[in-house]
């Protein structure tokens, strides 16, 4: 999905109309009535552009209807098992101090006088708070993303400190 978000996976047709249950993997669903043009992707299949006439929410989820897609025949074979994707720039802005998942994979860690200690490779949200997962020559650490190891995060950077053991010697 290279620049592109994905704000919503399709599980499964409902109704007769062409509607489809999805899950919403954003973090304000009201986001939907912004959004008109979305690109579908599902693996195995190329890119689909597609048009949201509606959408809405029941109890158990959320539920889209797309232009040209009106049967549950159609839904299934075009939209279940796929994402809706925005591009990158469509994206919400986030409070201050905080940073989008694919924003901070990739960034280089460092320590608090400079010395690259590896990079993030990967995001674990736990309940508390979320995880860095930083691999660097020495072995993989790792680091809470709190304000006792994380001192700074800059565009492709992030500067660290107390955790310079968790690499070994």
């Amino acid at each position: 999905m290279a620049g592109r978000v994905a704000v919503a996976y399709i599980s499964r047709p409902w109704g007769v109309r062409g509607e489809v249950r999805a899950q919403a993997l954003t973090h304000r669903i009201e986001r939907f009535s912004d959004l008109r043009d979305v690109v579908l992707q599902c693996a195995g299949r190329p890119d689909q552009p597609l048009e949201l006439e509606r959408w809405r929410t029941d109890a158990k989820s959320l539920l889209l209807k797309f232009a040209g897609i009106d049967s549950p025949e159609q839904a299934r074979s075009i939209l279940a098992g796929g994402y809706v994707t925005i591009a990158l720039d469509q994206r919400d802005p986030l409070p201050e101090g905080t940073h989008y998942i694919d924003d901070l994979v990739d960034c280089v860690v460092v320590n608090s006088e400079g010395q690259p200690l590896g990079h993030i490779v990967e995001v674990l949200s736990m309940p508390t708070t979320d995880v860095y997962v930083v691999r660097g020559a020495k072995g993989e650490a790792l680091v809470p993303a709190v304000g006792d190891f994380v001192v700074e995060i800059a565009p492709g950077r992030v500067v660290v400190r107390g955790i310079e053991e968790l690499f070994g010697p």
